[in-house]
């Protein structure tokens, strides 16, 4: 049987590993406010409580902030980003319309670059046909 002296020990640890939400905060840049939001919402779930009540948090909270950026910047819905956080806890996804979500969020992704890359070139080609003015101002239109 464990002594109290060893739990105690481990249980402080344990304490010292897990950060309260304002570390977090300070580590990640996200505001305490929204990190209390993504814990009502179910997105994030502290790994304990201290003492005080504050909640405490371990390392992975910090790929979860990541990913919840990330996926936020998609534009995906809340409860969306929910599954997609805890098909990744799990290691897997039997859900197919949350794949496909993601495969169409995916395809939005490809299809912006292919525009992108595209407005690229048109901008390169403009700039390729213009001459130089030789540092003369531009002339002003009359019916400015």
């Amino acid at each position: 049987m464990e002594s109290q002296v060893a739990a105690r020990q481990r249980e402080e640890l344990t304490a010292q590993e897990l950060q309260k939400i304002g570390a977090v905060a300070a580590h990640s840049g996200v505001s305490v406010k929204t990190i209390r939001f993504y814990c009502d919402q179910g997105l994030l779930r502290p790994s304990g409580r201290s003492e005080g009540h504050y909640r405490l948090f371990d390392a992975s909270v910090y790929g979860e902030l990541a990913l919840i950026r990330t996926l936020r910047g998609l534009e995906l819905p809340l409860p969306t980003i929910k599954a997609v956080l805890e098909a990744r806890r799990s290691g897997m996804c039997t859900c197919d319309n949350l794949q496909a979500t993601i495969r169409g969020k995916a395809g939005e992704i490809e299809q912006r670059i292919a525009d992108l890359k595209s407005l690229h070139a048109e901008l390169n080609g403009l700039l390729s046909t213009w001459q130089s003015c030789g540092g003369r101002p531009a002339p002003v239109s009359a019916g400015i």
